[in-house]
C-alpha cells in the first residue's frame, strides 16, 4: 500500500505538471503534446535517478543550496523581463488593491483588481503578503513557497539526495515557474499548512494544554488564507481522534482557539465597515467562484472517509494531498460541464493554479516514504 500511495503521488504531480505544459507550451509551437511528454519524462527522470549523485555529501548539501540561489536569480531576471503590469493573471493586483482600499480607509473586499476581479482570499493571506506589497514586487511572496519547502526537507531532516530531489522537482516544474512568473502564491499557501501539519505532530510531546493554546492559534492564522485549505485539517483531526491522542474535550478546546483566532484576524478589516462585510465577504466571494456551495459541501465531507483510511501518522500526508486533489478535480469538471473542455483550459474558465495545492502534500509523502523504506530495509 505504501509504494502505491507512492505511485500514486508520483502520478498526480506528473499529471498536474503535464496540464500547464500542455496550456502554456501550445502557445509556443504545434508539436506541444509531443513536446509536453518528453519534458514530463525528463522530469520525472529527476526523482527516479536521484540516487545517482554519488558526490561526496558536503558537496551535495552545497549544491542544494546553489539550486535555490541559481533560481531566486533567474527569477528576479524574470521580473524585470516580466513585470508585474503586463500580466493577465491579477494575483498581484488583488493584494495591492486590498492594501491601497485599506490605506484609503476603504472596505478592502470591494475593492477590484486590474481584471475587475474581488479579493477572494481571507485577511491573513492578505497579512502575508503585506511585507511583499511594501517592496512593490511581489514575486518575491511566490519565491517564499520555495524557500518555505527547503526549510521543511531540512527540518524533516531527509538525506541530502530526497532533499535534493525535492527541490529539483519543484524548481524544474512547470507550475512553479509559472506561480513565480505570474506572481502567484498558491504553493506558499499549501505548504505553510504542510509545515503547521509537521510542526503539530512533532511537539505532541508538549504539555497538552500549550500544545492547543499555540496550535489552536497556528491553525486559526492559516486557515485565515484560503477556505479549500481545511481539508488537510479534517485529515489531522480524524488522525488524531481516532487514535486518541487528543480527547473530544482537546478537540473543543482547540476547536475555540481556532475560531476565535480567525475571527480576530477579520477585525482591522471590518471595523467601521460591518454593514458592508455582511454584503460582500470572502466566504461569499469564494463560495461564488469556484463551484456552487453544495458541491464544495460533499466535497468536505468525502474527506471524512481519511478517519477509515488513515492508518498511519505518513498518511496525513498523502490523504491531504489526495482530497484537495479530488475537490480540484470535482471543481475543473464541474467547469468542463458548463463550458467545455476547450474552453475550460485554453480559456482559462477553470483556474488550473488550484491543482498546485496539493502538490506540497503529495511531493512530501513520497520523499519522507523513501526515507522510511530506506530506514526498514537498514533494519530489516
Amino acid at each position: 500500500m505504501i509504494e502505491l500511495k507512492r505511485r500514486i503521488s508520483i502520478i498526480i504531480i506528473l499529471i498536474i505538471n503535464l496540464v500547464f505544459l500542455i496550456k502554456y507550451v501550445e502557445r509556443i509551437t504545434n508539436y506541444y503534446i509531443i513536446l509536453s511528454i518528453i519534458i514530463s519524462v525528463v522530469y520525472y527522470l529527476f526523482y527516479h535517478f536521484r540516487n545517482l549523485l554519488n558526490t561526496k555529501e558536503n558537496f551535495k548539501k552545497i549544491f542544494f543550496y546553489i539550486v535555490i540561489l541559481s533560481y531566486i536569480i533567474l527569477s528576479v531576471f524574470l521580473f524585470n523581463l516580466k513585470p508585474q503590469s503586463t500580466l493577465n493573471v491579477d494575483r498581484y493586483s488583488v493584494i495591492t488593491s486590498f492594501w491601497d482600499s485599506f490605506f484609503n480607509s476603504e472596505y478592502v473586499y470591494d475593492s477590484k483588481s486590474h481584471l475587475g476581479n474581488m479579493p477572494g482570499p481571507m485577511p491573513f493571506y492578505f497579512l502575508l503578503a503585506f511585507p511583499f506589497y511594501l517592496t512593490g514586487e511581489l514575486g518575491y511572496f511566490s519565491l517564499s513557497g520555495l524557500i518555505v519547502f527547503a526549510f521543511i526537507l531540512k527540518y524533516s531532516k531527509l538525506n541530502i539526495n530526497n532533499q535534493i530531489s525535492g527541490i529539483l522537482l519543484i524548481t524544474c516544474s512547470a507550475f512553479y515557474l509559472w506561480e513565480v512568473i505570474s506572481r502567484s502564491n498558491i504553493f506558499l499557501n499549501s505548504t505553510l499548512i504542510l509545515f503547521s501539519i509537521i510542526f503539530f505532530i512533532n511537539s505532541l510531546n508538549m504539555k497538552k494544554n500549550k500544545h492547543i493554546i499555540i496550535h489552536g492559534v497556528i491553525i486559526g492564522l492559516i486557515l485565515s488564507t484560503r477556505n479549500v485549505l481545511i481539508l488537510p485539517f479534517i485529515v489531522l483531526f480524524l488522525y488524531i481522534l481516532k487514535n486518541k491522542i487528543y480527547h473530544v474535550s482537546d478537540f473543543l478546546k482547540i476547536s475555540v482557539i481556532v475560531l476565535i483566532t480567525f475571527a480576530t484576524t477579520f477585525l482591522p478589516f471590518v471595523i467601521n465597515h460591518f454593514q458592508s462585510f455582511l454584503k460582500i465577504n470572502p466566504f461569499i466571494i469564494q463560495s461564488s467562484f469556484l463551484m456552487p456551495g453544495w458541491l464544495s459541501f460533499i466535497c468536505i465531507i468525502t474527506t471524512f472517509i481519511s478517519f477509515f483510511l488513515v492508518k498511519r501518522k505518513d498518511d496525513i500526508f498523502f490523504f491531504s494531498g489526495f482530497f484537495v486533489f479530488i475537490t480540484i478535480m470535482t471543481y475543473f469538471f464541474y467547469q468542463v460541464l458548463i463550458n467545455g473542455f476547450q474552453n475550460t483550459l485554453w480559456g482559462s474558465k477553470a483556474d488550473i493554479s488550484y491543482f498546485i495545492l496539493c502538490i506540497p502534500f503529495l511531493l512530501y509523502f513520497v520523499l519522507i516514504e523513501v526515507k522510511t523504506n530506506e530506514f526498514l530495509k537498514k533494519h530489516s
